[in-house]
This record gives C-alpha cells, structure tokens and sequence, in this order.
C-alpha cells in the first residue's frame, strides 16, 4: 500500500504554511528595506546593498516555493482528474502526530486546504506505555 495522494496534500499543506511565512517575511523585508536618498558615504550604499540583497534571497525564496507549491498542486489535480473526483469535493486527510486537514479544488482548478483540527504528537517509541492521569472527570492535559 502506498500513501502517494496523502503525501502529495500533506506536502500541499506544508508548502502553503511554508509560503505564507516566506512571504510575509519578504514583505517585511521589502516594507523596512533601506532605501537610497543620496547618500554618498560608502559605508552606507553598502547597508543599502546588503539589505538590497537579503530582499533579493527573501524574494528568490518565495519563488522557489511558489514554483513547488504550484507544481504539486498540478500533480493533485491530476490525481482528482484521474479518480473524476468531481469540484468542490471536499476530501480529508491527516498528517500523523500534527493536524487533520481538508483539501478539495474548485472549477477553475485552484486547489484549497484547512487545518481542521491539531491532533496529539504519537509516541517516539511504540514500544513505550503512556499512562493519562486523570483528575476527577477532566485529564491533566485539559488543564
């Protein structure tokens, strides 16, 4: 058996939250960027050319992601288009130990994901017994 789909949305799902966070970082970089008003001290044309160039990294960063994210959001859609799941078709999903989401694409094959719910971190050793304590009618963890 292979999980080929899931780990194609559950890449989905972490490139969109990894696109957000480049993005956002760019766009911070670019609002705070120094910029040139003609200055004529060296020292300060090479301020303005180092953030320049973390702006350019930050840039060439999201580009890259974009590219992958797009990229897998085609190999999704291929795979939807294989099975004729038809638009709008929500179907669930799980990243074991992180999150349980829900992916569909709509007419204009634009594909979509949500977090649904946070799921509880499995065990790092299987062959290790947890053992929940409970406090009346509500565990220590709902604390």
């Amino acid at each position: 058996m292979t999980n080929e789909f899931t780990a194609w949305c559950s890449q989905y799902y972490h490139l969109t939250k990894l696109l957000y966070e480049q993005d956002d970082r760019f766009k911070n970089l670019l609002d705070n960027a120094l910029p040139y008003t003609g200055q004529k001290n060296l020292s300060d044309l090479d301020a303005i050319i180092a953030c320049n160039r973390k702006v350019q990294a930050a840039k060439a960063k999201v580009d890259k992601t974009f590219k992958e994210y797009t990229a897998t959001g085609r190999t999704i859609l291929a795979i939807m288009r294989y099975f004729e799941i038809p638009p709008r078709t929500v179907l669930t999903g799980k990243i074991p130990g992180e999150l349980a989401y829900e992916i569909w694409a709509n007419e204009k094959d634009e594909v979509f994901i949500i977090k649904t719910r946070d799921l509880p971190q499995e065990p790092e050793n299987p062959n290790m017994i947890y053992i929940k304590c409970w406090n009346g009618n509500k565990s220590e963890e709902d604390d």
